[in-house]
């Protein structure tokens, strides 16, 4: 299983790139840190999104505050260039730049005096046949939730994947990627100890082929959650943001298919 504390398949051996860095904070620093979360997506129903906020103190509550006048701009390896609109406070946004497989981005941020830059290639789409539903297990029964779709041959491919009960979104962090399973078909299912599928109900499923420094980023901030697998001494999450401590940038593919529960 895929569980929210728990990813199905890890690479045993992780290479840091020049562009991450894992670096440790005071969780109740003063000086609040720029944080920058970029997605560009192959959907072309939504615009290519930057949202810039700032970081609070470990004791106050999660509210992080908008970084308002920033110049973003993302280009491409194929000569788009397209300066993002502030569309609300801290988000940024464009529809005139494709999303397309193979393509690499480049994003560069100049906010506050300061410029932060990354990139990432958005992989070929691996395509998700179906979800399946399965009998549970355990005193609930609640009902098992597994993306079902085939690996390509050869290693170096990476998923993440969210997932819905109904209108609820679950709050875990799926991944996988085909280490161990290259080539083959997924069984890993994902498990949320908090969303009890019942007969009638909608599941949601959807799955983003990302790359290497993006799956290196959730794995990494999963590993400084709650569960089991957390760390003793937790980390930043490893950003493939130059300049920055906190975020990351993802050129990824996305689909979304739904199943009502039998």
């Amino acid at each position: 299983m895929i569980n929210k504390i728990r990813i199905a398949t890890i690479s045993l051996a992780i290479i840091f790139t020049s562009c991450q860095k894992v670096i440790d904070i005071d969780l109740n620093s003063k000086d609040p840190e720029v944080m920058i979360e970029g997605v560009i997506t192959d959907d072309t129903t939504q615009p290519q999104t930057v949202k810039i906020t700032k970081s609070v103190n470990f004791s106050q509550d999660n509210v992080f505050p908008a970084v308002s006048g920033a110049n973003v701009t993302i280009s491409d390896n194929a000569g788009n260039n397209v300066t993002l609109s502030e569309t609300s406070p801290g988000v940024y946004q464009t529809t005139s730049l494709p999303g397309v497989s193979g393509r690499t981005y480049y994003l560069t941020v100049h906010t506050e005096g300061k410029t932060y830059t990354s990139f990432s290639t958005m992989p070929l789409k691996v395509n998700l046949d179906t979800i399946k539903i399965e009998a549970g297990f355990g005193p609930t029964g609640s009902k098992i939730v597994t993306p079902d779709f085939i690996d390509p041959v050869g290693k170096g491919n990476y998923y993440r994947f969210k997932l819905w009960q109904n209108k609820e979104i679950s709050s875990g962090i799926f991944l996988s990627d085909d280490q161990i399973s290259d080539g083959g078909q997924n069984n890993s299912a994902l498990f949320d100890q908090d969303l009890e599928f019942e007969t009638g109900d909608t599941a949601t499923v959807t799955m983003m082929c990302i790359d290497k420094p993006v799956h290196l980023y959730f794995y990494s901030l999963n590993q400084n959650g709650n569960g089991p697998d957390a760390s003793a001494t937790p980390a930043n999450p490893v950003t493939n943001i130059i300049g920055a401590t906190l975020g990351y940038f993802s050129a990824q593919t996305t689909q979304t298919k739904k199943v009502i529960v039998p």
